[in-house]
Order: structure tokens, then C-alpha cells, then sequence
């Protein structure tokens, strides 16, 4: 993601590199899906060794994010709407992957999907809405 259309993007909170108290993830996109994949550390648990619920939605978001991107034409999409559910707890320090894919796509609206894996088990999954942001042109 380049950030025309919001300024710099280098200080997101899961992807950008210049944010020294982000995740600093790398993301893919491509194809119509989205990829992440991480080890947490127990610095971003909720309870003991679980890692906070509000990680894991920005995880999944991040994830359809890009895959939204990757159809759209666009730099940027922002998301209209999101629902995630949480089947199992996810562990700290153990690898995991999300992976997103669009399910629909009309004009600048859409429709992904993802799911959060550990260890081969679903631990959360989740839906969202992704309204493409058209880039500033010059």
C-alpha cells in the first residue's frame, strides 16, 4: 500500500515500517487474496499466553485488506464494515497465518473473507466489506 489517497502509510500499525510500536508485518496481496503470517509474541497477549482479540481483528483485517486491493485497481481500500469471530484462543510465541480472499466484487464495494489458522486448527475467522478508494492522481 502506498498511501496516495491517506498520506503515509509507512506508520500503520500492522504494516508500516517506519512505526517503531507496530507489528511491522508484510502482508501479500495478490490474485484476489490475502496473506499474513507472524509468530506473536506474549508483548501483545491479552490473557496469559493468548494473544489480545484486538489483534487478531486487525490481523484479519490487514489480510482482507490487501485482498481487496489486489482486485480493486487501487492503492488504498478502507473498511465499511467487519465481523470476526474467535473459535479458539490463538497462542503467543507460535506461528500463525491468515489468509483472506474476495468473495464479491461490484464496482468499488468489495466482499472478502478470512481465516486464522495455528497449528492446521481455524482459530478465528471473518468477514468485511471493503470500499475501494479510488488514488489521487497527479
Amino acid at each position: 500500500m502506498t498511501g496516495a489517497v491517506f498520506g503515509d502509510d509507512r506508520f500503520c500499525f500492522v504494516c508500516g515500517e517506519e512505526n517503531p510500536e507496530g507489528l511491522r508485518l508484510s502482508p501479500r496481496g495478490e490474485d484476489g487474496r490475502g496473506f499474513i503470517s507472524w509468530t506473536p509474541s506474549r508483548r501483545f497477549q491479552g490473557f496469559s499466553g493468548i494473544l489480545h482479540g484486538g489483534i487478531v481483528s486487525a490481523l484479519m483485517d490487514e489480510a482482507m485488506a490487501y485482498a481487496a486491493m489486489s482486485v480493486s485497481g487501487s492503492d488504498a481500500a478502507a473498511t465499511a464494515t467487519i465481523t470476526v469471530s474467535f473459535h479458539r484462543p490463538v497462542s503467543t510465541d507460535r506461528p500463525l497465518t491468515v489468509e483472506a480472499r474476495v468473495v464479491e466484487h461490484r464496482g468499488r464495494i468489495i466482499g472478502t473473507e478470512a481465516s486464522m489458522l495455528q497449528d492446521g486448527d481455524v482459530m478465528a475467522s471473518a468477514t468485511a466489506r471493503f470500499l475501494s478508494v479510488p488514488s489521487s492522481g497527479g
